[in-house]
């Protein structure tokens, strides 16, 4: 699953936000962050790029934690495979108890 980091134009600013599936669904996350298209000043350009770079420390704390599983999604497949693992393992330790069950 990727994250992407997106611009939207708003008003007269451009809103950045992140944009992911997960499970064929689209989730998006405004980051609250706004770039100044009309940026001249040496300060103003400087201000957009540090926004751009903590957007995207954003994106990729976001696609870390969606890769490990704490962003709130839980794999329902990866859950039931460990109570089957579980059961397999016990099964191994002891297989008298098999024709007890």
């Amino acid at each position: 699953m990727n994250v992407t980091l997106r611009q939207r134009n708003q008003g007269g600013k451009t809103s950045l936000y992140l944009d992911y599936y997960h499970k064929g669904k689209r989730k998006t996350e405004y980051l609250k962050l706004y770039l100044d298209p009309k940026a001249k000043t040496k300060e103003q350009k400087e201000l957009n790029k540090k926004t751009q770079q903590l957007a995207e420390t954003i994106r990729a704390q976001r696609q870390i934690e969606i890769q490990n599983g704490t962003f709130g999604f839980r794999d329902n497949e990866k859950l039931k495979g460990s109570f089957i693992f579980q059961d397999f393992q016990e099964t191994a330790e002891d297989p008298a108890d098999v024709d007890n069950r």
